[in-house]
């Protein structure tokens, strides 16, 4: 689901005053008393976030308090999860007709579009496949976020490697980078986005490669080059559940 202009939900807490817009008369010494939150407000996210918090509490939900963005209820012995990105949530529970209550209840609190089953989120891709016998299969992959960086580091045409590491690699320890240390450190956050979300295939080569992040040499762009081969082997990989 996706709330609607989700930061104009905020309530504001202090007193913010703002110029007059062009085209609009008053006198020159004339300023807008804010009442609402507006877009381009440094107090605009937290606003909102506190907004929508309070909100899913009064519906029964609490915050997790290892990720704030994940609220939990129990409904009928059954845990029902709510995942919230700035203004997309995802709903989680086995009971559809819980999932149209709450949804329900969320469109009274806000104006909001339900987009119906996921099928992208965060550069992940959804898909569900019926296996018969009431048993279906989730896939969430990457593929595109994969031929993405891919072409971002100029790997496009590169030739495609069946591990992420070499065996037995042994990297030096530098104390003077032998490389640009910002498109080295580039890579690895590219690489460490899919750890998190669909490649615990890559962990271990990943976080070798991480302890030279502040002094890299040839041999370890080399290495992070070799992870990059790899997944343009396995770019279609991804976590089934």
């Amino acid at each position: 689901m996706n709330v609607k202009s989700a930061f104009l939900n905020g309530d504001l807490k202090n007193e913010i005053f703002m110029k007059i817009p062009p085209g609009v008369e008053a006198k020159k010494e004339q300023v807008w008393l804010l009442h609402k939150v507006l877009y381009g407000l440094k107090q605009a996210s937290r606003e909102w976030y506190l907004k929508l918090k309070g909100q899913l509490e009064e519906l029964g939900f609490k915050r997790s308090d290892i990720d704030h963005g994940v609220f939990t209820k129990i409904i009928d012995r059954k845990l029902f999860v709510i995942a919230v990105y700035v203004d997309n949530f995802l709903l989680f529970l086995s009971n559809i007709s819980h999932i149209r209550t709450v949804k329900k209840d969320l469109k009274r609190c806000f104006e909001m579009k339900d987009l119906g089953e996921a099928k992208w989120i965060l550069q992940m891709k959804i898909e569900r496949t019926d296996m018969g016998d009431g048993i279906r299969k989730l896939t969430i992959s990457q593929e595109q976020y994969i031929e993405t960086i891919l072409e971002q580091h100029s790997m496009v045409d590169c030739k495609p490697a069946k591990t992420p590491m070499a065996a037995n690699l042994q990297l030096p320890t530098l104390t003077k980078a032998e490389i640009n240390i910002i498109e080295y450190q580039r890579c690895i956050r590219s690489l460490m986005y899919l750890i998190i979300c669909t490649h615990p295939d890559i962990v271990y080569s990943v976080g070798v490669l991480l302890h030279h992040v502040a002094c890299p040499g040839r041999t370890h762009m080399q290495a992070v080059k070799c992870v990059f081969w790899y997944l343009c082997r396995t770019s279609h990989y991804g976590l089934e559940f």
